[in-house]
């Protein structure tokens, strides 16, 4: 069973590896407009407004500006994005995609951690650190 654990690792490892020199468990950059990154940062958001439930509005992902995964006993998606409240209300949404935004603004910059478990199909957020954003009032 080790063995094919193994193998499993190794082979979704090669999936985002195309250099000699990234060892296993160091953290590489990846593209930020990359399938896999932009699904772990929408369900990071996701996570987030669930746990955010003290806020009356939803938020969604404005902007990832950088990206990095990290294979360790399942892959890390680790996240610095921006995200911008919007005007649906977070009891009644799971996804902000379809939600325009406030016209109130509020930016957070938020340092997202996505674990992936691809072989036990599972995905939590295990890093959730968010700050209002610079540029907002």
């Amino acid at each position: 069973m080790f063995f094919w654990f193994c193998i499993v690792l190794c082979a979704l490892a090669g999936c985002f590896v195309t250099t000699r020199d990234v060892m296993t468990g160091e953290p590489r950059e990846v593209a930020v407009n990359g399938t896999r990154v932009v699904n772990a940062a929408r369900f990071a958001v996701v996570e987030f407004n669930k746990a955010n439930a003290e806020d009356v509005f939803a938020y969604k992902l404005s902007n990832i500006s950088s990206a990095k995964i990290q294979v360790v006993a399942g892959i890390n998606y680790i996240l610095e994005v921006k995200i911008s409240r919007t005007m649906c209300k977070t009891s009644v949404t799971t996804d902000g995609e379809p939600c325009i935004y406030h016209s109130e603004p509020k930016e957070l910059q938020c340092h997202f951690i996505v674990t992936e478990v691809p072989w036990e199909d599972s995905r939590a957020l295990t890093q959730n650190k968010c700050r209002l954003h610079n540029n907002c009032k």
